[in-house]
């Protein structure tokens, strides 16, 4: 039987029913629902349609990989403004009869001919060079990165996995979630940019109302011309020279050899234990693995015998929690970058001693100056929507953990002419300049600074977790450097509070990014947490909510997907 959670802040659902035959049960508290329990595959996403579109594959012979690649295919089409073909990502694979885990970087590439001056205006740099224009655009790579999975670890044919998105360009209908966002984005837009990447059955005039449908005819042609001839016509032909048009017209320098160059990356994946388990993530040119380890190590010292219960939620557990962040997100602003470029300590930053001597300095009752984290700042953190991630686990025991990007809601807001592809704007996570803020409030050293055919630092962080030598969790999140705190978060609720799925993503969270000096906290925490929060000397900022996490966990029941109520995500199986 299907079942479809509503989230507690989107209560508008209908395309799931249409889509599932789902039950529709609303609730006050979406941690007061079940999760999905599937017997044998699952996928959870940010749509109905994207997670059904990997079902379909699931039940038609393909496994989780397979899954992966149509589930992304197709949120790129209906959640445009977080993903897309003309974004990236990072993939975490377990492949069960291997008992193996791979990682896979297809994130999108600085073009060949980029300088970093090219950023600077007026002696500074100019976010929007970085984030509204041409030069914005990586070289986009998700394209390669789903092939590339395909080929080595997948069933089906690349053609089978892009069928589903193709046939959703043709018409869906609007979300809550996405009608929102429509909406916004007409209000800020002077330029009719939205128009070019949806048609209506009416003119835009009005605000877009659930349940309408959406159509995305350009993007389907083009994805009718990736399945019939291939990821190859993406990176050569027509759909690369109006990708190329579309950037240079806004005064980017990508060119037609940048698009032949780009190739998926197979990196060795980051490897950690905590708590008897073993745990893999991306390793840079993403920072999330770094934190998450780093964090875990400082947890997993300092606290011998975590809380469950109630007792994760209090302020003297979440007090450590992010002292534990502050000293990971340090540590990235000072280290880390793309490791083709530069040298990353990634031993030293693993290394549980290291760990140990960081979970010493936590002080009880107060937190510390901010020049024993790292460097200060004066940025103020954000919330991106630009991100999308996705979790599958199939019937063979394999899993997938996948998170892809277009960086900010919509990219750089260009469409590359007739092929209804979005570009991103990836280029504002480079350092413009070191200790410069991006549009998320990180700072960098060097080693993140622009460079020609370099990769950006990324916050993205796919996750497995084994149970002995099965996969047991997969998560990732969306949220620009939220991601990491919330991808963490529900990892140790299930870990560590033994939370189901569905409790472990619904949990209030908070999020510390080391600079600025503030921490942020969801409003459902009660004040008597806040309060001895304040009392420790943490700088409070509450917010509705942080971050979209997607999870599937594997029990002795069979499979558990989360739906993420913080962004209207829904989870299929079967």
């Amino acid at each position: 039987m299907w079942y479809t959670p509503v989230p507690r802040r989107l209560q508008s659902f209908a395309l799931a029913a249409l889509l599932v035959g789902a039950l529709t049960v609303p609730f006050a508290r979406a941690a007061t629902a079940p999760p999905l329990r599937a017997p044998h595959a699952a996928v959870a996403s940010d749509h109905a349609a994207a997670s059904a579109a990997g079902v379909e594959l699931l039940k038609g012979g393909g496994n989780a990989v397979d899954a992966a690649c149509a589930t992304a295919a197709a949120l790129g089409v209906v959640t445009p403004h977080s993903s897309g073909i003309g974004g990236g990502g990072f993939a975490v694979v377990y492949i069960a009869k291997e008992k193996k885990v791979y990682t896979l970087d297809f994130r999108e590439r600085a073009p060949a001919a980029i300088k970093p001056e090219m950023f600077i205006r007026n002696g500074r740099p100019d976010s929007k060079l970085s984030t509204r224009s041409g030069l914005a655009a990586g070289v986009p790579g998700e394209v390669r990165g789903l092939a590339h999975m395909l080929k080595k670890w997948g069933k089906l044919p690349f053609a089978a996995c892009f069928a589903p998105a193709e046939r959703l360009a043709r018409g869906t209908p609007a979300t809550y979630a996405i009608a929102d966002v429509i909406n916004g984005t007409v209000r800020r837009s002077a330029d009719g940019f939205i128009q070019k990447v949806f048609t209506l059955d009416r003119p835009f005039a009005l605000p877009v109302r659930p349940g309408e449908m959406l159509r995305r005819p350009a993007l389907a042609d083009t994805l009718a011309k990736l399945r019939k001839e291939g990821p190859d016509a993406f990176y050569a032909g027509p759909i690369a020279e109006a990708i190329i048009a579309a950037g240079r017209a806004a005064g980017g320098v990508m060119d037609a050899a940048d698009l032949r160059a780009y190739a998926a990356v197979e990196r060795p994946p980051l490897t950690m234990t905590y708590r008897g388990h073993k745990i893999f993530s991306m390793p840079p040119p993403s920072s999330g693995g770094i934190v998450i380890a780093e964090a875990l190590g400082i947890l997993e010292a300092k606290l011998k015998d975590p809380p469950r219960g109630s007792g994760r939620f209090s302020s003297s557990y979440l007090h450590v929690l992010a002292e534990a962040q502050k000293h990971g997100f340090a540590d990235r602003a000072r280290h880390l970058g793309d490791p083709d470029f530069v040298k990353v300590p990634v031993d030293k930053l693993l290394d549980p001693a290291y760990h140990k001597a960081l979970a010493a300095r936590i002080k009880d009752d107060g937190v510390l100056p901010a020049d024993q984290y790292g460097m200060p700042g004066a940025a103020t953190a954000k919330n991106d929507g630009g991100t999308t991630s996705l979790s599958v686990m199939d019937a063979e025991g394999n899993a997938v953990a996948l998170t892809t990007t277009v960086n900010l809601y919509f990219g750089a807001q260009i469409v590359a002419g007739p092929t209804g592809i979005v570009l991103n704007n990836q280029m504002d996570d480079f350092s413009m300049a070191p200790d410069t803020p991006n549009a998320f409030g990180l700072i960098g050293k060097d080693k993140n600074l622009v460079a020609p055919n370099k990769r950006p630092l990324s916050s993205m962080s796919p996750t497995i977790v084994l149970d002995g030598d099965k996969a047991w969790v997969a998560v990732g999140g969306a949220g620009g450097p939220t991601i990491i705190s919330g991808t963490l978060q529900v990892l140790l609720n299930i870990v560590d509070g033994k939370l189901d799925a569905q409790e472990a993503s619904a949990s209030p969270r908070i999020h510390h990014q080391w600079s600025p000096e503030t921490l942020s906290i969801e409003n459902d925490l009660p004040a008597d947490v806040t309060e001895g929060l304040t009392r420790r000397g943490h700088k409070l900022r509450v917010v509705d909510h942080l971050t979209k996490v997607n999870v599937v966990v594997r029990t002795s029941e069979g499979i558990e997907a989360a739906a993420e109520y913080r962004g209207g995500g829904t989870p299929a199986g079967y």
